[in-house]
C-alpha cells in the first residue's frame, strides 16, 4: 500500500489545532485541583517547620545539651556532659523539676533550655540514682555556649539544611509537575520523610501545641520511612508483573508494612503527648513497648526489600534503560545508607554502647553525611535518565509558552504598533483622503497579515521547538472513539499512525502486518518513497516482540543490546531497521498473537522516548490490535455472511430437490393403506423412504439412512433412489441380487467413508407374502393382527451398502393378513433423545404402535410421532427421523 505526500506544515498546523485547541480545553477542564491544594497544604507545613529548625541550627545562640534522658524511662538522666557532672547530676538520676516546674513532659525541660541564654543557670531537682524516695537535691546547671567544630558545623550543615533543601525541591517539584501521577506522590512521601531519620532535640524547646505539631510532623515522618521505602522499591520505575514476585511483595505490604505503619502511628503520638505529658500517654508508651524489639526487624526488612527489590528488577528487565535506572538508584542508595546504617546497627549490638560514646565526632559526620547521595541519585535518575518523564513536562511547559504565549505577545505588540502609526499618520491635517483610505486598507492588511503570520510562526516554534505535551487520556479516548466505527484496516491503519506522528512529533512512520507467512508494509508516513521491507514471522525482531509484548528500543550504538545479541537478528535485519531509521518498536497484539508492529523513527526534537511515551503507545497499540482484530473479523464475518447466503439458498434448492424425491403420489394398490413421513434434523437429510408401483399390483417398499447429515448425505441418497428404481425397473425377482447390484453401483458412486443402511420389500396382494432385503437396517416390525400383537422383526439380508464393493444378500419372506401392520422406522425415531441424553428406545415405540395397530395407517403414524416428541419435551433432534406404515386390510 503506498504513501500519501505528507505537507508539513499542514501536519503541523493540524498537530497544533489538535493538541493545543482540544488539549488546552480538556485540560482546562480537568484541571488536578485537588491534588495542588494538598501539595500546596504539604508545602506550607514543610516550609514553615524546616524555617523554624533551621533557624534553631544557625543561629548563634545554639547551645550545648548538657544532659539527655532516656526513652525508656521518661525522667531518668541517660547522658550528662562534664558541665553536668561537675553540678552533680550522673546518668542514672531522675528528674524531678525544673526551674520549679513539676518535670511531667519533656517540654519542661526543652523550653527550659531554650528560654535560658548562654551563661544562665537551669535549676534542677534531682533524685539521685540509688537514693530514697525522700533523696532530693537541687542543681543549679551552667547553660554554656556549645563548642562547634569544623566536623560539627559541616554536619549541620549538610545534614539540617542540604539534606532536606535537595529532598524538598525534588519531592515537590516531580510532584507538582506531574500530580496525577502515583509515583510523584511516593516520591514526594520518600523525600518528606527521609531529612527525618535522623534524632532531633531542638523541637523540645518549641512552646505549646506547636511544638506537640512538629513533633508529630517529625516523628510521624521519620516512622513512616521504612514503609514508603519499601513502596517506593515495589512500584519503581514500574510494579512487579503479576506473578509469584508480585504476590510476595503484596503479602509484604499488608503482612509487615500495615503492622509498621500502625506502630508508626501510635510512636508519633506518643512522641508528641510526651512533650506536654508522660503519663497521658503513657498506655499507649507501655501498649507498644513490647512491640519495639520486632519493630526494629521488621523496619531493617522493609529498607532491605527496597534493595531486594531493586536487584531483581534490574535483573528481570528487558529494558537496557530500566536495567541503567534500576541500576543507578541501587548503587546510589547502597553507597548512601551503608556507612550509617553500619554506625547505627553495629556499636550497640557488638558493644551495647552508642556510637557517639564511641567515635570521634568526625567519624560520625563521615558516616552520615554520604546520606545526600540518595536524593541526589533521585534526581539524576528522574532529570537525566528521566524515569519519570519530568524533564520532558519542564520542557513542555516552557516550548508551549513559547509557541503560544510569546507569539501571542509579540502579535499583540506588532497591531499595537501599527495602530499607534495609523492614528499617528491619520491625525495628519496634511493628508488627502485618499491618503487617509490608503493608510486604512494598509492597516487592515497590515493587521490580517500580522496574525496570518503569527500562526504559522506558532506552528513554526511548536515545530522545531517540538511541544510534545499530550495528555495520554485524550489522545487514547479521542483514538478510541475513531477507530471503534473503523472496518477497513487500511483506513484503520492511517488513522492511528498518523495521530501518533502528530502527538509525538515524529517524522517517519511505518506499520507492517500480517499477511499470510510475511510481515510487509501496510502503511508509510515521512519517506519519500515507501519502504517495501517484510520480516518473517521467524526473525529475530518479530520473535523478540510476540515474546516481550513490549515496545522495544533500538540502540545502534549500544553492542550489548538485542539488536546484537539476540541470535536469530542478522545483519540483513539490521539493514531493513536501519533503512527505517527505527528507534522504536511496538509490536500489535491481540490475544498474544501479534498481528504486526509500528517502526518509529526518531523524533524531530531529538529526544528519547520517554516513559510516558511508551505506556501511551503501548495502550495504543492495545486498541488498534483489538481494532485490527475486530476489522479482520467484520471483514470475515462479511465474507462468511455472503457465503452463507450463497450456502443456504443452495441448501434450500437441495431442499426442494429433495423432497421432490420422496414420494409425491401413492400408488394405488388393493387392500393396502399406507404412508412415509419423514422431518430431516437440518434443511437437508440422509434418510429415505419410497414406495414403488410395481407389475400385476405389486408395491416396494425401500427405507434406508445414509451415514451423515447434510448435502453429502443427501446426494448419496439421491444416488441410492436412482440405483435402487434403476434395477426395480427391470422387474426382478431375486431381490438378494437387487441388492448387490446396489451395493456396487453405490460403492462405485460414493466416498470411502460413505455407506447407508437400506430396506426393501415386495408385497404381493395375489399370496399375502412380503418378499424383503435387509441391507443392516433397523428391522422391520411386523404387528400380527390379533388381541396380543405379536411382533416379528425383519432382520434377514446382509450388511450395510456402498462401504465393501461386493456383497452377497439373502432375501427374507414373511406372510401378511389383513389387520397386521408393518413399521419400517430409521434410528431417529426410535433414538430420539430427551434433554437428558435418554433414548426413547425400540421397546417404548413398540408399545404405542400395539395400542394404536386398530387404527388407520395415518394415525398410527401420527400416535408414534406424538409419543416420541412427548418424550423428547423439545429436546433437539439429533437425527433425521423417518417412519413408514403399511397395513393390510380385508
Amino acid at each position: 500500500m503506498g504513501s500519501p505526500k505528507i505537507d508539513r506544515n499542514q501536519a503541523r498546523s493540524d498537530a497544533h489545532t489538535c493538541c493545543s485547541t482540544k488539549g488546552e480545553k480538556l485540560l482546562r477542564a480537568k484541571r488536578p485541583i485537588f491534588q495542588y491544594v494538598i501539595l500546596i497544604l504539604l508545602f506550607a507545613t514543610t516550609l514553615l517547620y524546616r524555617v523554624r529548625y533551621t533557624a534553631d541550627i544557625l543561629r548563634g545562640e545554639k547551645i550545648d545539651y548538657p544532659l539527655v534522658l532516656t526513652k525508656s524511662a521518661s525522667n531518668v538522666v541517660g547522658f550528662a556532659n562534664a558541665a553536668a557532672m561537675r553540678s552533680g547530676i550522673r546518668p542514672g538520676d531522675q528528674l524531678l523539676t525544673v526551674n520549679g516546674v513539676p518535670y511531667i513532659g519533656s517540654g519542661v525541660l526543652g523550653q527550659a533550655l531554650a528560654l535560658t541564654p548562654v551563661g544562665g543557670q537551669v535549676q534542677l531537682e534531682v533524685r539521685p540514682r540509688d537514693g530514697t524516695p525522700a533523696d532530693k537535691r537541687m542543681v543549679l546547671l551552667p547553660i554554656r555556649q556549645a563548642q562547634t567544630t569544623f566536623w560539627q558545623v559541616s554536619g549541620d550543615l549538610a545534614l539540617n539544611f542540604l539534606l532536606p533543601v535537595a529532598c524538598v525541591l525534588l519531592g515537590f517539584s516531580v510532584a507538582f509537575l506531574r500530580p496525577r501521577d502515583p509515583m510523584a506522590w511516593l516520591l514526594l512521601a520518600v523525600m518528606l520523610s527521609f531529612p527525618h531519620i535522623l534524632e532531633t532535640y531542638k523541637i523540645q524547646g518549641w512552646a505549646g501545641g506547636w511544638g506537640q505539631a512538629a513533633m508529630l510532623y517529625h516523628a510521624g515522618l521519620a516512622a513512616f520511612f521504612p514503609i514508603v521505602m519499601f513502596l517506593f522499591g515495589r512500584f519503581f520505575p514500574e510494579p512487579f508483573p503479576a506473578g509469584i514476585l508480585d504476590r510476595a511483595w503484596r503479602i509484604q505490604q499488608w503482612a509487615i508494612a500495615l503492622p509498621v505503619a500502625i506502630l508508626a502511628v501510635g510512636s508519633a503520638i506518643v512522641q508528641a503527648g510526651e512533650l506536654r505529658n508522660y503519663g497521658r500517654v503513657a498506655p499507649l508508651s507501655q501498649l507498644l513497648r513490647p512491640f519495639s524489639s520486632v519493630a526494629q526487624i521488621l523496619v531493617f526488612w522493609l529498607i532491605g526489600s527496597f534493595f531486594a527489590a531493586l536487584a531483581i528488577k534490574g535483573g528481570m528487565s528487558a529494558s537496557s534503560d530500566a536495567k541503567r535506572r534500576l541500576r543507578i538508584v541501587y548503587w546510589g542508595a547502597t553507597v548512601a545508607f551503608s556507612p550509617a546504617l553500619l554506625l547505627t546497627v553495629l556499636p550497640p549490638l557488638l558493644l551495647h554502647k552508642s556510637p557517639e560514646d564511641l567515635l570521634p565526632q568526625w567519624v560520625i559526620v563521615l558516616a552520615l553525611i554520604p546520606l545526600m547521595i540518595f536524593p541526589l541519585t533521585l534526581a539524576y535518575v528522574i532529570a537525566v535518565h528521566k524515569a519519570m518523564g519530568v524533564s520532558v513536562v519542564v520542557r513542555q511547559s516552557l516550548q508551549y509558552a513559547l509557541a503560544t504565549r510569546g507569539v501571542r505577545g509579540m502579535e499583540v505588540a506588532v497591531v499595537s504598533g501599527l495602530a499607534v502609526v495609523a492614528v499617528e499618520i491619520l491625525g495628519g491635517l496634511h493628508h488627502s483622503r485618499m491618503q487617509r483610505l490608503a493608510v486604512v486598507l494598509f492597516g487592515g492588511i497590515a493587521v490580517l497579515s500580522t496574525r496570518r503570520l503569527a500562526d504559522r510562526l506558532r506552528v513554526w516554534i511548536d515545530g522545531n521547538f517540538f511541544r510534545e505535551a499530550y495528555n495520554a487520556e485524550y489522545v487514547l479516548t479521542e483514538l478510541s472513539d475513531q477507530v471503534r466505527t473503523i472496518v477497513e484496516t487500511s483506513t484503520l491503519v492511517e488513522t492511528v499512525i498518523t495521530r501518533i506522528a502528530e502527538t509525538l512529533h515524529v517524522s517517519q512512520v511505518l506499520v507492517l502486518l500480517r499477511s499470510g507467512n510475511v510481515y510487509q508494509t501496510a502503511y508509510a508516513l515521512g519517506f519519500a518513497d515507501t519502504p517495501e521491507v517484510a520480516f518473517l514471522p521467524s526473525m529475530g525482531t518479530a520473535d523478540l516482540l510476540r515474546k516481550k509484548k513490549e515496545p522495544a528500543r533500538v540502540y545502534w550504538n549500544d553492542k550489548d543490546s538485542w539488536l546484537y545479541q539476540e541470535s536469530n537478528v542478522d545483519a540483513e535485519e539490521r539493514a531493513k531497521l536501519a533503512r527505517l531509521k527505527t528507534e522504536l518498536l511496538v509490536p500489535l497484539l491481540a490475544r498474544d498473537n501479534l498481528l504486526g508492529f509500528i517502526s518509529l523513527g526518531p523524533k524531530k526534537s531529538e529526544e528519547p522516548y520517554t516513559g510516558s511515551d511508551l505506556r501511551m503507545l503501548k495502550s495504543v497499540a492495545a486498541q488498534t490490535g483489538l481494532a485490527l482484530e475486530n476489522a479482520s473479523l467484520v471483514q470475515e464475518v462479511a465474507a462468511g455472511v455472503a457465503l452463507r447466503e450463497r450456502a443456504n439458498r443452495e441448501v434450500e434448492i437441495a431442499r426442494e430437490v429433495q423432497e421432490r424425491l420422496f414420494p409425491q403420489e401413492l400408488p394405488r394398490i388393493s387392500g393396502l393403506d399406507y404412508l412415509g413421513y419423514c422431518r430431516p434434523a437440518l434443511a437437508v437429510g440422509g434418510d429415505y423412504y419410497d414406495f414403488l408401483a410395481l407389475p400385476e399390483g405389486q408395491l416396494g417398499l425401500a427405507i434406508g439412512d445414509v451415514s451423515g447429515k447434510g448435502i453429502a448425505a443427501a446426494l448419496m441418497m439421491a444416488s441410492l433412489q436412482a440405483s435402487l428404481r434403476g434395477e426395480i425397473a427391470r422387474a426382478p425377482t431375486d431381490l438378494a441380487a437387487v441388492m448387490s447390484n446396489i451395493n456396487r453401483l453405490v460403492y462405485e458412486l460414493s466416498s470411502s467413508n460413505r455407506y447407508a443402511t437400506f430396506f426393501y420389500g415386495q408385497y404381493d396382494p395375489a399370496d399375502h407374502m412380503f418378499r424383503y432385503v435387509n441391507a443392516g437396517h433397523n428391522p422391520p416390525m411386523v404387528f400380527h393382527s390379533g388381541t396380543a400383537r405379536e411382533v416379528a422383526r425383519l432382520e434377514t439380508g446382509g450388511t450395510v451398502i456402498g462401504l465393501l464393493p461386493n456383497v452377497s444378500y439373502e432375501q427374507g419372506a414373511i406372510l401378511l393378513v389383513p389387520g397386521d401392520v408393518l413399521v419400517a422406522f430409521t434410528d431417529g425415531i426410535s433414538e430420539a433423545m430427551d434433554a437428558q441424553d435418554e433414548e426413547w428406545g425400540e421397546d417404548r415405540m413398540m408399545e404405542v404402535t400395539k395400542r394404536f395397530c386398530e387404527l388407520n395407517a395415518k394415525d398410527v403414524m401420527d400416535s408414534v410421532l406424538k409419543a416420541a416428541d412427548a418424550f423428547v419435551a423439545g429436546a433437539k433432534q439429533h437425527d433425521d427421523m423417518t417412519l413408514v406404515v403399511m397395513q393390510v386390510k380385508e
